[in-house]
């Protein structure tokens, strides 16, 4: 396969494009076996992880055990209340965050991060589900500012996700988006399907390689989280962001007006992606 492209971040930091997830199709399972599969057989070095999950610890076995470098790994969390991403946590630095934005706001949890970042305690600091009037509170007073802003992005939800993606895109934060197969997997059926399955046949590829790289594109360039347990399907998903070229404007634009037809959210914990 073709070395999986990083997109900088606004502090500088290198992302790979293609994030493995840990919250959909092992969420709240032992992780340690898919995380092998997703660095061994597909390079994959983007982890991604919250508290919530509750399988940080078998994933931090799977590296353990692959002896994966620590320099070469890029590992975030969400933790708190689902509204904090951070690189290489600890319970410490969660339990610290969960009381500043409980007890202070969120501009002082901000604060906090920014100090966490300022102590190397962390690589790059960012948000996750975060509306425009939460980032307007943050960049108010930020000398940092959030370098991602994780949310769900697939067709039928992009119609509402558009100004938050165009916000963050003038403040230089990154969207990484999560989701993006839903419309396959949750709401088959539905308008999107045959736009993507005529896209599909016309480039040679299948549904949810043009739903990656649709997201992908949609968040300007932006990195995706997928998952699977099954390293054929893996492959398949990292063949759409290192092999496969651009859709078309008119291809992306047919997307996105199937979308509008038939506007839905799922449940992080009802996702269980291919």
């Amino acid at each position: 396969m073709s070395p999986m492209p990083t997109i900088r971040l606004s502090d500088g930091v290198q992302v790979p494009v293609l994030g493995y997830g840990t919250g959909t199709a092992i969420y709240q399972k032992d992780a340690k076996d898919s995380v092998i599969m997703a660095v061994s057989r597909g390079n994959m070095l983007h982890i991604d992880c919250a508290e919530m999950y509750l399988n940080e610890e078998s994933v931090g076995s799977a590296l353990k055990e692959l002896k994966v470098e620590q320099g070469d790994l890029f590992l975030t969390s969400k933790c708190g209340l689902e509204n904090t991403f951070i690189s290489k946590p600890s319970e410490s630095l969660e339990r610290s965050l969960q009381k500043a934005v409980k007890g202070m706001g969120l501009s002082s949890a901000w604060k906090m991060m920014e100090q966490l970042l300022k102590e190397g305690k962390t690589r790059s600091i960012g948000v996750s589900n975060h509306r425009i009037e939460f980032l307007e509170e943050i960049l108010k007073n930020a000398k940092t500012l959030p370098s991602v802003n994780q949310i769900e992005v697939h067709p039928y939800v992009y119609d509402k996700a558009q100004p938050i993606i165009e916000f963050c895109a003038s403040n230089a934060i990154t969207i990484e988006a999560y989701g993006t197969l839903a419309s396959l997997i949750h709401y088959p059926g539905g308008p999107v399907d045959p736009i993507v399955q005529q896209i599909a046949r016309d480039l040679g590829a299948t549904e949810s390689q043009v739903l990656l790289k649709w997201a992908h594109q949609i968040t300007h360039g932006g990195p995706v989280v997928t998952t699977s347990n099954k390293s054929e399907r893996l492959e398949e998903h990292i063949k759409a962001l290192t092999e496969m070229g651009d859709l078309s404007d008119t291809q992306m634009q047919a997307i996105v007006e199937g979308g509008k037809q038939n506007p839905q959210r799922f449940r992080m914990e009802d996702m269980n992606e291919r």
